[in-house]
C-alpha cells in the first residue's frame, strides 16, 4: 500500500492520521474509514471501504492502489474528492489527477 506525499485527509481524521495508516497496512479494521486511490484505468478516483484493503488481492504489490486521500464515512470521501479535484484543476488548469499526484 502506497500513500502520496500529498495525502488528503478528512479533518476530524487529522490527529490520529499515523494510526489509520498503520492500521490499513496492517489489516486492522476500521469500520468508519474509506480511501481514495487513484483510479487503475481512465477514471479519475476511486473510494474504497477500508475493509475492502484487506482482500489478498490487495497485498500483492502491482494490485496496491495508491492512496491519496483518507476520509471518515463515505459522503466524507465523497467531500474529500470534489476538494481534490478542485485543488487540481485550479493549480493544473486540467482534471489530469494522476499527473498531479506522480509528480
Amino acid at each position: 500500500m502506497r500513500f502520496s506525499g500529498k495525502l488528503y485527509i478528512s479533518s476530524s481524521l487529522e490527529q490520529k492520521c499515523g494510526t489509520i495508516k498503520w492500521k490499513l497496512r496492517t489489516g486492522r479494521p476500521q469500520p468508519t474509514i474509506f480511501v481514495i486511490a487513484l483510479a487503475k484505468n481512465n477514471d479519475l478516483l476511486e473510494i474504497y471501504h477500508s475493509g475492502m484493503l484487506r482482500q489478498k488481492y490487495y497485498k500483492k504489490k502491482q494490485n496496491a492502489p495508491y492512496i491519496v486521500g483518507i476520509a471518515a464515512g463515505y459522503s466524507g470521501a465523497v467531500d474529500l474528492v470534489m476538494d481534490i479535484i478542485q485543488d487540481v484543476l485550479r493549480e493544473t488548469g486540467a482534471y489530469d489527477v494522476k499527473a498531479y499526484f506522480t509528480k
